[in-house]
């Protein structure tokens, strides 16, 4: 009796329906924005490229002293993440920040482009051989070119727009970014206040980065310069349970050996530990931060959002 009358009450409504509703009808859209974000392109005269430029500013007064500055490499992808945190913090009564994303106007040609401006040296054949990204050698090596674009270029502009605290600069950037970081840390260890170097890609070119740890070593112990570094890395690049590498068959044991020779864990920890243990002035710091159960392609919004904690610390 019950489903009879169930079955009755269905009937009634599609009668009472129209006899051929009119398909839905999708809203009008136009591109997503950020709250208190713009963008802008740059031409560089150093680097020869044209550069899409993200800005957050948070609501408020800007700090005494002006904003500090966070510059966050490969924008197109990380800008948001790292605009986002800023924004909440401010909002919610913590430290105002300007947030830099320095990105390109064809997103989708952004895994190419960055490989330039990232990058110290043209890859080895041996890591070509391992899988490292391939291209003609002007694909790679203009990490030099771009910190100058950053320096003589991008920074007096965003000093001349808006004001900011010259004593009190980030650079943040992850894998690619996180090896650029490093690059500048150890070449120009004066160039930032701050340095944020997510699962940094050590292992280019047989760790050719390191080559310039001693140099930094020496400026530390000698007082001469006291930079904030965090170097973080994700628990999965090193693990061979990660989601990221194929269970069964010929992938598995290449995604093992890559995973070996890289040594994303390892050399990011180490690296840490020998800079954390260096005698400095005051001010100098060094912190390691290890993300459970984050993979390389996952990891870059919890390296943002500690980077961003740490940048923002008084």
């Amino acid at each position: 009796m019950l489903l009879a009358s169930l079955f009755a009450l269905a009937l009634a409504a599609q009668d009472a329906a129209p006899a051929s509703a009119p398909p839905p009808v999708a809203p009008a859209a136009s591109p997503a924005t950020l709250p208190w974000a713009e963008e802008f392109d740059m031409a560089s005269k150093i680097s020869g490229r044209t550069y899409r430029i993200y800005v957050t500013k948070p609501p408020g007064p800007a700090p005494k002293g002006g904003y500090p500055v966070i510059y966050v490499l490969d924008g197109n992808a990380n800008f948001a993440t790292a605009s986002s945190q800023v924004v909440l913090r401010a909002v919610s009564g913590g430290p105002r920040a300007l947030v830099v994303g320095i990105g390109y106007p064809d997103a989708n040609a952004a895994m190419v482009l960055r490989n330039r401006d990232l990058t110290p040296s043209v890859p080895s054949a041996a890591m070509l051989k391992a899988g490292a990204p391939a291209g003609p050698k002007e694909n790679f090596a203009g990490a030099d070119a771009f910190h100058a674009f950053m320096m003589q270029e991008l920074r007096p502009r965003i000093a001349a727009a808006y004001p900011v605290n010259a004593a009190n600069q980030t650079l943040m950037g992850y894998s690619l970014g996180g090896l650029f970081t490093l690059h500048v840390l150890f070449a120009h260890p004066e160039a930032y206040r701050t340095f944020v170097a997510g699962s940094p890609s050590i292992w280019w070119n047989e760790r050719e980065v390191l080559a310039g740890e001693g140099r930094l070593a020496a400026a530390v112990k000698s007082g001469k310069v006291a930079p904030r570094v965090l170097i973080t890395s994700d628990a999965w690049e090193q693990d061979p349970k990660s989601p990221d590498i194929p269970a069964a068959g010929p992938g598995r044991s290449i995604a093992l050996a890559a995973i070996n020779t890289a040594r994303m864990v390892d050399n990011a920890r180490e690296l840490a530990a020998r800079l954390k243990a260096l005698p400095g002035a005051k001010g100098y710091e060094v912190r390691y931060a290890l993300f459970a159960d984050e993979t390389h392609l996952t990891g870059m919004p919890a390296s943002t959002s500690r980077g961003i904690t740490f940048a923002e610390a008084p």
